[in-house]
């Protein structure tokens, strides 16, 4: 899936709070100007010849020095002023994430019978190792007999993907069909000893196993089998087939080897998976399920249409910056005036 951000438009959030804090900085300092004002009115004494002391060199210095002080000291109050209102006023950058996401579905249809363990076996080491290269992908795998059981739905979290196929092929290989680990893997696909390995029921249990039927997706059935059904299910396997074809599911049939010794079982067997666009081999011969990987591989991964994801980001940078130098020359201002009072304390005391 490739995802890619377009940056979109950057405002306030709240735009009427800024000029609304810019109107009540005016009237402060308004107020402060006018009020300052009266305080120096009221408190004033007169003294006479303050002519002849406004003329002296020194006093010329520090009038000259005040008001460089206050300059400064009023222009750092109104840059952190201006950065507190841009902060106040919230900055937000909206970007839009386009999703371009191509997927398939793959579904492991995987013959639990006893006389497929070892097939099975062969086509999970194979499958194991292709899905380590997927991007993209879902797997799932469905096992069954007389009855279907989904081992692990359509995921593409690969990690669960790979310790699952790993525990059924040390199922299906380590030791056959008396061990322990077979026979709890597969509990539960057999229901009655006289219906088992119903390749029809098994193929149509697969096909239902795809979510998203409303979605245009590209979906594919290894299904592995020997065709050798014991009793009746409820579908044949022409009629799971059609229901493929209907779902637009590309079937590709892994038949055990013994099956070639019953040539009416492959026909109908490859006759009905071809009918849905897929392939057939017969395992260790024409490349078998390396030649369905193959297969998996050119098949046409569908594009998903998928809701652009819309993403608000707070940048606070601005608003951040200026209060910090705002802050930071008042603090410094401070310091210099500080430090000129003490120095001249010190020369009049010497």
């Amino acid at each position: 899936m490739d995802m890619t951000w377009n940056g979109g438009d950057t405002g306030f959030r709240w735009p009427w709070l800024v000029p609304a804090l810019v109107l009540l900085v005016v009237v402060l300092m308004v107020w402060w100007a006018r009020s300052r004002g009266r305080r120096t009115t009221a408190g004033a004494s007169y003294v006479a010849h303050a002519a002849r002391l406004r003329t002296l060199p020194r006093y010329q210095a520090l009038v000259r020095r005040q008001v460089a002080i206050g300059a400064c000291l009023t222009i750092a109050a109104l840059v952190a002023c201006s950065g507190a209102i841009v902060l106040g006023g919230r900055i937000q950058e909206r970007q839009t994430l386009v999703q371009d996401d191509r997927s398939r579905d793959i579904i492991l249809c995987l013959d639990a019978s006893g006389s497929m363990a070892e097939v099975d076996a062969e086509v999970l080491r194979e499958f194991r190792t292709i899905v380590s290269g997927l991007r993209g992908e879902r797997v799932g795998l469905t096992i069954w007999s007389g009855v279907a059981i989904t081992i692990f739905p359509l995921t593409d979290d690969y990690d669960f993907v790979l310790d699952q196929l790993t525990e059924a092929e040390d199922a299906f290989g380590t030791g056959g069909v008396y061990t322990d680990d077979y026979a709890i893997y597969t509990a539960g696909t057999v229901i009655d000893w006289e219906v088992q390995s119903q390749l029809g029921d098994g193929l149509a249990s697969c096909v239902q196993r795809f979510d998203h039927r409303d979605q245009d997706r590209s979906r594919a059935i290894v299904l592995a089998s020997d065709n050798e059904p014991i009793g009746e299910g409820i579908y044949d396997l022409d009629g799971a087939a059609e229901l493929a074809r209907d779902e637009k599911v590309v079937v590709h049939g892994i038949a055990a080897p013994m099956t070639a010794d019953r040539p009416s079982a492959v026909r109908r067997f490859q006759d009905a998976v071809t009918s849905t666009g897929g392939t057939f081999s017969l395992l260790g011969q024409d490349g078998s399920a390396a030649g369905v990987i193959e297969a998996i591989g050119d098949l046409e991964a569908k594009e998903i249409e998928r809701p652009p994801v819309v993403q608000v980001l707070d940048r606070p940078t601005l608003g951040t910056v200026l209060a910090g130098v705002g802050v930071g020359g008042l603090g410094a201002v401070w310091m210099v005036q500080g430090l000129l009072a003490v120095r001249a304390r010190q020369e009049d005391e010497s």
